[in-house]
């Protein structure tokens, strides 16, 4: 593989480190060469390394008779891929588009409306690189705070790939001793001091005034502390003159920019980061390498780095206050400012090393290589439930996409959703709307497999317009070519006679591969005429681990509108409720799997109840909802998937039957025990005893494993591995 970088050439700071740092090893994975436009200070050094290079160099940024030069050199020497880096580069890049045939990416190192600093250059070069932006097909993120910033902005969420920042952590550095770099700065060193260090550019976007309001609370609290501040720029004299007014400006020092920048790193005792928008900056890894604890804001990809208490602290942006406690906290402890700094460099080196950084880019090249010369542009169309803010089939999309990730890491899928920007934001993943027929075949026709499912989709029980949908997604997708998979289905109840007999034709017909969830959606297919189907175990039951965690004191009560579910029903559920809690000395916690009718449902119960409750009066996300469940002494629900959550956390558990598919699940999983709603006056013993048992380990793990299967199969079908 031979790969064309291309960059301005005048870069300096995050993007000179990030190309250098990348070229230095992926070198020794492919055939690298770095394109510069000018000859600037990323130019001149990129001469001394060991790196090859060459030379498009432009009048002006506007010049674009490169373009020719360029693209002949790519189809001479068959360069496979253009990898851009910056405004000028992407500008270029947006030319070469229709001169070559390869694919061309380009890594967003920061927001790029914030690159420019004057009115005149924000109006014309922001604006000529987010048109150019906008004609580049693939993008790396250089965090996942920037991935969702993309997303968020209409870039195809299947096209934009992450990579953190790496470094090379076993290279030998040639550190000043701290009291040469004292001499050579004419800082007062003595050793009863703590040196808190901040080194930006002087920019709005850097916070660097943060840092001196923080610096003066915090000097009230600690006169020890002293603040050292390496850099330049056009905020030089509001920052000096700030420092004056806030009362530090004896114990504050501008160094202006500091070359050598080890030597600065060895001579703190704190580094400091507060910008207010970052994406993985390499002044985090370099006072990492030196084992400097970091006190940062937490934007960008910063907490992927920085754990607080851990390998630093983290506070909220423009937090000076936060800031100033944490620089307090941090210079309290000498001992713990090192086992931090150890810890943080010991971190930065396991998971942010130069060769994971190579080896990262190599995956994304062959993945972009894979989807530029493949025809069709999504791998696998999901339909389901998605979409409706359902914490259930919010959790089954999140295990079917982590699980099928697992299998294949470079997967394009694209999900028919209700609300498709939401599923985007949330998933990370392409989504179109499952209500418009046009988007719905135009993402078939670009696709190689349709997965429908999980839950229970083919069913006539609420109303027979869901069976008929999915019908339909199912039969359009075969028209179009697809291979389709049934993905861990709960069938039924299908209770006309004419559309047990269109979805035995449709399904018999048109899909590959059949797995089900649980025994009695096994007997429905085998009693309608379905053969082949693979009973499996619902997705959703490996979210969160499968593990023993620590309960809370809290029974987990799920509840939902039904029209079984009348006066009788909330009497005799608060009865059975208040008789648990007093006896247990428990508290009831209502949780909304679908509010807010689950709201209105427990707020029924809730007034009945003599004991202490909380009803949650607000939609929770699916991690909220999993916590919640997991860590409840006993779960009594009438939704399915607080069952399938408490499966992996051992959880002893109730459900209550107003659909077949609750006791479907208890008696598959043997996971608990199934009452009627006409039998809600039993719940109360039913909860002692799953209070005393808990779940059933042995199962939840033979069930986790089937789960898994699931994927298995499916890139199976898609890869061809079932033909």
């Amino acid at each position: 593989m031979k790969v064309l970088h291309l960059i301005s050439g005048g870069d300096g700071g995050g993007a000179k480190t990030h190309l250098f740092a990348l070229a230095d090893k992926l070198k020794e994975l492919a055939g690298i060469r770095v394109g510069c436009l000018m000859k600037g200070v990323f130019y001149q050094e990129i001469k001394t390394r060991n790196v090859d290079y060459c030379l498009f160099e432009q009048k002006n940024r506007f010049d674009l008779s490169v373009v020719r030069d360029i693209a002949g050199m790519i189809k001479r020497e068959g360069f496979d891929i253009l990898h851009a880096h910056g405004a000028r580069a992407n500008f270029v890049a947006m030319f070469l588009k229709r001169k070559i045939d390869v694919p061309i990416i380009t890594t967003i190192h920061s927001d790029y409306l914030l690159d420019f600093d004057t009115f005149f250059k924000r109006v014309v070069f922001t604006t000529l690189n987010k048109i150019a932006l906008k004609r580049i097909p693939y993008y790396i993120a250089v965090s996942d705070a920037f991935r969702k910033m993309l997303i968020e902005r209409g870039f195809s969420p299947n096209n934009v790939y992450t990579v953190y920042n790496g470094m090379d952590f076993s290279a030998a550095r040639e550190v000043t001793p701290r009291e040469e770099f004292a001499s050579r700065y004419d800082i007062d060193f003595r050793k009863e001091y703590i040196y808190v260090g901040i080194a930006a550019r002087f920019d709005a976007v850097k916070g660097v005034d943060v840092f001196i309001r923080g610096a003066a609370a915090a000097a009230k609290q600690d006169p020890r502390l002293r603040f050292l501040i390496a850099g330049d720029g056009a905020l030089k004299a509001e920052l000096i003159a700030l420092a004056k007014t806030e009362g530090i400006a004896e114990k504050t020092q501008f160094l202006g920019f500091v070359e050598d920048m080890a030597g600065f790193l060895n001579f703190i005792d704190i580094n400091t980061l507060t910008s207010h928008c970052e994406s993985f900056p390499y002044s985090m890894l370099e006072g990492a390498a030196q084992a400097v604890p970091i006190i940062a804001s937490n934007v960008g990809g910063i907490s992927a780095l920085v754990k607080t208490n851990v390998t630093g602290i983290l506070f909220e942006d423009n937090d000076f206050s936060s800031l100033a406690e944490a620089m307090v906290e941090m210079a309290r402890s000498e001992q713990n400012r090192l086992v931090m700094g150890e810890a943080l460099k010991a971190r930065a080196q396991s998971e942010f090393s130069s060769e994971k950084f190579a080896a990262r880019h190599m995956e994304i090249y062959r993945a972009v290589l894979n989807a530029y010369q493949d025809n069709r542009r999504y791998d696998t169309a999901l339909s389901g439930y998605y979409g409706f803010h359902n914490s259930g089939d919010d959790a089954l999309l999140a295990a079917i996409l982590r699980d099928i990730k697992e299998q294949k890491s470079d997967i394009r899928p694209v999900v028919l959703s209700n609300k498709p920007k939401e599923t985007q934001l949330q998933y990370g993943v392409d989504a179109v709307c499952r209500n418009n027929p046009i988007s719905i075949f135009r993402a078939l026709k670009q696709s190689k497999m349709l997965i429908s499912g999980g839950g229970s989709l083919l069913q006539d029980e609420t109303s027979a317009k869901s069976l008929w949908y999915y019908i339909g997604v199912i039969k359009a997708a075969k028209a179009a070519g697809l291979k389709v998979m049934q993905y861990a289905n709960g069938v039924g109840p299908i209770n006309r006679e004419y559309n047990r007999r269109l979805c035995a034709r449709v399904v018999s017909q048109c899909v590959d591969v059949i797995t089900l969830r649980d025994r009695e959606s096994a007997q429905l297919y085998e009693e309608i005429g379905v053969r082949g189907a693979i009973l499996t175990a619902d997705p959703a039951i490996t979210l969160g681990g499968n593990s023993e965690i620590e309960k809370g004191s809290y029974i987990c009560v799920s509840l939902r509108p039904w029209k079984a579910a009348d006066a009788k029903f909330d009497a005799e559920i608060a009865q059975a409720l208040d008789a648990v809690c007093e006896k247990e000395k428990l508290q009831c916690v209502f949780i909304p799997m679908q509010p807010p009718a689950d709201i209105e449902a427990a707020e029924r119960v809730a007034r009945k109840m003599r004991s202490d409750c909380e009803v949650i009066e607000r939609e929770m996300n699916m991690e909220e909802t999993i916590e919640c469940v997991r860590a409840s002494r006993a779960l009594l629900t009438m939704r399915l998937h607080p069952l399938i959550y408490a499966l992996g956390a051992y959880v002893g558990t109730v459900g209550i039957v107003y659909d077949p598919k609750v006791r479907a699940f208890i008696e598959y999983s043997h996971s608990g025990t199934a009452i009627e709603i006409s039998e809600a006056s039993k719940a109360a013993q039913a909860l002692e005893e799953a209070i005393r048992t808990g779940g059933s380990r042995d199962r939840a793990d033979e069930l986790c494993r089937l789960a898994k299967k699931n994927a298995q199969l499916a890139a199976d079908l898609l890869e061809g591995r079932l033909d």
